[in-house]
């Protein structure tokens, strides 16, 4: 085991058990415990650097029905600047990758909160707080959908606050979308749906049919193209589909365990947080992805609004030809591809000393220069 908890906080925190349901119960969608939508992910403790920015900033925790029945939703978390005097005025809006949740962004997140940015990061279906068995996502456009209706909740609060206060209001907020491997297609996807400009007066908090406007989108390895490392074998998807009418949330494929960094201790770290999935892809999930990514790449001339895409050349789970390919064929006049000689897929990847961060560091200010142009 290359990779330790360093302080008593952290050692507390990663000696949380994973909540561990028997296959049984996800295969009949059978909630464990009985009566929690989430699966027991919403009692687990908030992760260190989670804990710390909540403590060291205002933040607001959120959640939006969702779904087909009143007992879904998406829970989200909001994290206020550090000055408010500072306050730019605009949202940035991160979506987390597979098998993660929001939370994991808080060590990142001061980049952007000490420039007067907010910050919002939800939990997509099926991961972290929000319900559903541990990612089974049979559908891939619903988180799309998911993260639109968390920007819905956000201003609709927003406005309630303001009413409150005695005043009306209007949309003054920008809006970006940005977000890693599958949270890059997440945000990619949600530009795409909800991006062309509308009127954003809002109206009554009660009514949640306005279309608030995005500004624009942050994609950093997004899930455009499978590297043909990560990508099943023939015979696996064939048998896959053959099951997945009967056994959708069964673990079932690889997929990118071992290839996301260079450095053995990240999947390690990750492994071991209570609050992320480290089983095999489900079959649901992994043919969801495959159908999505397929589906997706027939729709990006369509993307209009402004966009920055970040990339590693070293990928091994998502290729950075699908990244070339969105800017080739998107239709927006404000786009932007960074590519990175040799990154690996974990661009965020924290540096073991200040010297190893500079990979870290370089994506983060490219992003955060790419907001200030914005």
């Amino acid at each position: 085991m290359v990779w330790q908890p360093r302080t008593e906080e952290e050692r507390a925190y990663y000696s949380v058990p994973k909540p561990a349901p028997s296959l049984l119960a996800q295969l009949l969608h059978t909630p464990v415990p009985a009566g929690d939508p989430t699966w027991g992910r919403a009692s687990l403790p908030r992760a260190p650097d989670e804990a710390r920015t909540r403590a060291t900033h205002g933040h607001r925790d959120g959640k939006v029905r969702f779904g087909s029945t009143d007992g879904e939703w998406v829970a989200y978390q909001i994290w206020e600047p550090s000055h408010k005097a500072n306050d730019r005025e605009t949202d940035l809006v991160f979506c987390h990758g597979i098998n993660d949740y929001g939370g994991k962004f808080a060590v990142h997140a001061d980049k952007f909160l000490d420039e007067g940015y907010r910050v919002i990061v939800p939990d997509l279906p099926g991961h972290g707080r929000s319900t559903g068995i541990h990612v089974y996502n049979p559908e891939m456009e619903a988180l799309a959908d998911a993260v639109y209706a968390v920007i819905q909740d956000v201003a609709l609060q927003d406005s309630k606050l303001v009413q409150e206060a005695g005043g009306s209001y209007t949309q003054t907020r920008k809006v970006f979308v940005a977000g890693q491997s599958l949270g890059g297609f997440t945000a990619t996807l949600t530009c795409l749906k909800y991006g062309a400009p509308v009127d954003t007066s809002l109206p009554s908090a009660s009514n949640a049919s306005f279309r608030p406007t995005l500004s624009g989108g942050m994609f950093l390895c997004p899930m455009l193209a499978i590297a043909p490392d990560s990508r099943p074998s023939y015979l696996v998807e064939l048998v896959a589909r053959g099951l997945a009418s009967i056994a959708g949330p069964l673990p079932f494929a690889s997929a990118n365990k071992g290839k996301n960094s260079e450095d053995p201790s990240v999947e390690e770290q990750f492994d071991q947080d209570p609050q992320t999935y480290s089983g095999k892809l489900r079959i649901a999930t992994g043919l969801a992805v495959l159908s999505a990514v397929t589906d997706i790449n027939t729709k990006l001339s369509h993307l209009r609004v402004p966009f920055l895409l970040c990339h590693g050349t070293g990928d091994r789970v998502t290729s950075h030809k699908g990244s070339e390919r969105l800017l080739r064929e998107a239709e927006s006049e404000d786009k932007e591809l960074k590519l990175y000689p040799d990154y690996q897929h974990i661009l965020l990847r924290v540096g073991k000393d200040e010297k190893d961060d500079v990979r870290r560091q370089t994506v983060l200010n490219d992003m955060l220069d790419w907001l200030k142009r914005h």
